[in-house]
């Protein structure tokens, strides 16, 4: 399997509220698919996989749902990841190929002044269940060669 390598960025926002996350969304993901849920605040035990909101599309500018405890919004420009913190607000990873600016961001550092480097696979994908579609994805590593994190891409 060949693969393609470069260079990513990852920057955080430690403290932002559910409306500058959706605005995060709307700028560096624009139209794309989401995902999130439940985890720990707002998990119903008897709710089982209702906790969960399955992955959806949605068009660009659309307000992604925030509500629950992470989420993600993917597309091939950008993905962003939030998770909720103690005090309600969110503490939101932004990845992508390109050097985004992004108000309030700070880069997440590898150490060293050094760069993460990504690889991609043509064909690797994350197979999911249920005859759902696969997701390709790309590794952002590590100095050392280890993948550090798989930014999702896109739905096939």
């Amino acid at each position: 399997m060949s693969a393609q390598e470069g260079n990513g960025y990852i920057y955080r926002v430690a403290k932002a509220s559910a409306a500058e996350v959706q605005d995060i969304v709307a700028t560096h993901v624009g139209a794309g698919w989401t995902f999130g849920g439940a985890a720990q605040w707002n998990l119903d035990t008897k709710k089982l996989r209702e906790n969960l909101r399955p992955i959806d599309s949605f068009a660009a500018a659309a307000r992604v749902n925030v509500c629950g405890d992470f989420g993600h919004a993917f597309s091939q420009a950008a993905e962003v990841r939030w998770k909720r913190r103690d005090d309600g607000a969110y503490d939101v990873l932004i990845l992508s190929e390109t050097q985004p600016s992004v108000d309030g961001a700070v880069p997440l550092d590898i150490g060293k002044g050094q760069q993460w480097r990504t690889r991609m696979y043509a064909k690797a994908a994350i197979v999911q269940t249920d005859t759902r579609p696969a997701i390709a994805y790309i590794d952002y590593l590590a100095p050392n060669g280890a993948v550090q994190f798989q930014r999702l891409v896109e739905v096939k």
